[in-house]
């Protein structure tokens, strides 16, 4: 009995002596005040998150972009709370030193703040890697958003802003579009909810589609970190969807997206050239690909089929 129990005492010890220490905001903020680039990426399985992981990205954001760019929805409003959690699971398997950082998806906090704050919690309580949350918050002055937010912090839950283009909300924005770059009053209110946003509590503010000016004001008017995506390098990081950065599907990217591999056209090949083979009789290749048995069973075994 006791020398089971010093076995598992010296396995855990042991685990975590190579478990990778995940990055906190305490890390993120050290880098901020160096001013050293923060890297973000997103994941939506234990796959994409792997190779974020092995990158050495500072941060993965499980966002719930993965509605359109993984499972083929036509907006993000379409995901289900349980679909989203279960991609946050898978992430949340990956090892590495990530921060890991959640959407909180279109539906499960509108209700009520109420329902709001006990869908943050169950995102947190998906896994204990989970270090904060990201919250989408409009620049109309009365915007319920900036409410839960409030609420968000109060109650100690890490939470990511997200200003400038929202995509739950594009209905209202009249599609896709930059934010700030029509008048004054539009930049000011981007402007606004940022520093709103930072007053709330929030750590940090994912920036989206502004034009890189402003963004750059904004990022300097504040004292927590910016993540940019489509806001040009004036931000404290850069933040990018990873079916974009991989080329993982056909079609036009973002203007903003920097695709840094083909990887549609990599596993097209690589399919036709399987199909191809297998058509011609060159795979699979016996010996290469194939196992086998002694003869001595191989004839005892027809003359059992006998």
């Amino acid at each position: 009995m006791k020398s089971a129990i010093l076995r598992a005492a010296v396995k855990r010890c042991y685990s975590l002596q190579v478990a990778k220490r995940q990055k906190t905001i305490p890390d993120l903020l050290q880098k901020y005040d160096a001013k050293s680039p923060i890297s973000m990426i997103t994941a939506y399985d234990y796959i994409t998150a792997t190779w974020a992981q092995n990158a050495g990205t500072d941060i993965i954001l499980v966002g719930d972009s993965l509605a359109m760019s993984t499972l083929g929805h036509e907006s993000t409003t379409d995901l289900e709370f349980e679909e989203f959690r279960y991609h946050l699971k898978s992430v949340c398997k990956a090892e590495g030193s990530a921060f890991i950082v959640s959407d909180v998806p279109y539906g499960s906090f509108e209700s009520s703040i109420e329902k709001g704050i006990q869908a943050v919690i169950d995102i947190m309580k998906t896994s204990s890697r989970i270090g904060a949350v990201k919250l989408e918050v409009g620049s109309h002055e009365d915007d319920y958003g900036l409410e839960l937010a409030k609420e968000i912090c109060r109650r100690g839950i890490p939470l990511v802003g997200h200003v400038g283009l929202t995509p739950q909300r594009v209905h209202n924005m009249g599609g896709f579009k930059v934010q700030g770059s029509k008048s004054v009053k539009q930049a000011l209110a981007v402007y606004q909810r940022a520093k709103d946003l930072q007053d709330a509590g929030c750590f940090s503010l994912v920036l989206e589609c502004v034009p890189h000016q402003i963004a750059k004001v904004i990022t300097e008017k504040l004292s927590i970190p910016t993540i940019g995506i489509g806001a040009g390098p004036g931000t404290s990081g850069q933040v990018l969807v990873v079916s974009d950065v991989l080329g993982m599907l056909p079609g036009r990217i973002p203007k903003f997206v920097n695709a840094y591999s083909n990887m549609n056209e990599i596993a097209l090949s690589a399919i036709e050239k399987y199909i191809n083979e297998m058509n011609t009789s060159t795979f699979p290749k016996i010996g290469d690909h194939t196992f086998s048995v002694k003869d001595e069973l191989l004839e005892k075994f027809l003359k059992g089929i006998k």
